[in-house]
């Protein structure tokens, strides 16, 4: 693609997020490669890896226990994107520490974290022990605290939609986490995203990640029904590129909070938008579980040279 002249970002070179150095500015979204293992195997045509200019994977969210997720099916596709109802299906917390996050390491995989819980409280328990494991590793970069799922009963978009319990979570994280990055993932599910921001930042959050899914519903006509046992889901994919889009541009405008896009990026010209805005990185999300070497062919192709 021919990069527009007002481009000037290296997103494959180091940049600083709160206390860390991170090595890129495109991202892989959780949920959406996994725990970004499983990979290592696959070559493109031309021969590269689809880790190739990625500068981080934020991995598959992580609970306190295991979580088989929700009944199937749980996700649909639809002409403009998918909706999902994984339901955070994870092998918990402390095969997480033992066996996942390990490998990650050994593969030098970038790594942010992803962990969700059902209260303010767990997050402090599960960071500290995340730190007094990992501080060690060179490839983990820091935690990204999903406070926004809307595919579960306790701890989802519900719990993350007030600013306080935002601000709960994430000064419960912060204290435990002097060395990583801090994001806080948030909802786009309320009337104004930029008071959850606002929280985030001022309980020490060094960026936000805008949006998760939104809410989506779809009726499978022939039974009349949802095609979700649980009836709605995360809505994804392109179609919510241009929602994503105006939250990133009200929470940087209106709390300055650095902002990590993500939402309907599947070409280099989406994530030049968020860019564009004021996003310091951008995620790749459904792309990538459609194509794994999304975030690596946008990486590639936004390098200036």
């Amino acid at each position: 693609m021919n990069l527009p002249s007002w481009w000037q970002l290296e997103v494959t070179a180091p940049f600083k997020l709160g206390p860390r150095e991170l090595p890129g500015r495109i991202w892989t979204a959780s949920g959406c490669f996994a725990y970004g293992l499983h990979a290592h195997d696959f070559r493109a045509a031309d021969g590269t890896s689809p880790y190739l200019g990625v500068g981080a994977v934020v991995t598959k969210t992580v609970t306190p226990l295991p979580r088989t997720g929700n009944a199937m099916p749980r996700l649909v596709e639809t002409a403009c994107g998918a909706l999902n109802s994984i339901g955070l299906e994870n092998v918990g917390f402390e095969d997480f520490l033992a066996n996942v996050l390990p490998e990650l390491e050994a593969r030098g995989v970038p790594t942010v974290v992803s962990l969700a819980a059902t209260t303010p409280e767990d997050f402090g328990p599960l960071v500290r022990r995340l730190h007094e494991h990992a501080s060690g590793f060179a490839h983990w970069h820091g935690v990204e605290l999903n406070l926004s799922c809307p595919n579960v009963a306790e701890g989802g978009h519900d719990f993350g939609s007030a600013p306080a319990t935002v601000a709960r979570c994430v000064a419960a994280a912060r204290a435990w986490l002097p060395d990583r990055a801090l994001l806080a993932k948030i909802t786009p599910n309320v009337a104004d995203i930029a008071q959850l921001a606002l929280a985030a930042r001022d309980a020490g959050a060094d960026a936000v990640s805008a949006i998760n899914t939104v809410v989506g519903l779809d009726v499978d006509l022939r039974t009349g029904q949802p095609y979700l046992p649980r009836r709605f889901g995360g809505y994804s994919g392109q179609a919510i590129l241009p929602i994503a889009l105006a939250k990133v541009d009200q929470i940087v405008r209106g709390v300055g909070v650095p902002v990590v896009g993500v939402g309907g990026i599947a070409e280099p010209e989406d994530a030049l938008k968020f860019f564009a805005l004021g996003a310091v990185a951008v995620q790749v999300g459904t792309a990538q579980m459609r194509d794994p070497f999304a975030a690596a062919r946008i990486a590639r192709d936004l390098a200036r040279r």
